[in-house]
């Protein structure tokens, strides 16, 4: 609620939006030749409630999930990819500073990519690339809901981005 309404609204066009006319794009003619696939990039976050970022992350999984379904036996593969922290020029390029985020935390973004290309060939629909994060998330899917937003909002504010 800190961020200004037109900075929230511009990541919704592209969290959201840009995912919506990107896929549909994309999909058009790999349904014509029968074969093809898309990754959406979404996030962990998707799955704890955290504000504007984690709700649009939280809508590309659903979309994907959804539109994937609906493209079941076209030949045309969509996942969503849920990774956590990656190691890439984002945040610096974003001023972000990232000296907080624990160091256990971070992925390579090339185990990450081949992660994620096995689990799109595999036919799933939501890829958590790394252990690590799938362990948090299997405790994100057991933790009340309540205590859940009471801990990722601290957690947010201590170790994300700053």
């Amino acid at each position: 609620l800190e961020v200004s309404m037109a900075d929230e609204l511009t990541m919704l066009k592209v969290h959201c939006e840009a995912v919506l006319r990107l896929t549909s794009a994309a999909v058009a003619g790999m349904r014509e030749r029968g074969r093809g696939g898309v990754v959406n990039v979404a996030s962990v976050a998707a799955f704890v409630p955290r504000g504007t970022y984690g709700a649009s992350k939280s809508w590309v999984v659903q979309f994907t999930q959804g539109a994937a379904r609906d493209l079941a036996g076209s030949g045309v593969r969509l996942m969503a990819l849920c990774p956590g922290f990656v190691r890439t020029e984002f945040h610096e390029r974003a001023g972000m500073g990232t000296d907080n985020i624990p160091n256990w935390m971070w992925l390579d973004a090339d185990k990450l990519v081949a992660s994620a290309l096995t689990d799109l060939t595999r036919g799933k629909t939501v890829s958590i690339p790394d252990p690590r994060y799938k362990a948090l998330m299997g405790l994100v899917k057991v933790a009340p809901r309540g205590l859940l937003g009471g801990v990722t909002s601290r957690t947010g504010r201590k170790y994300g981005p700053q």
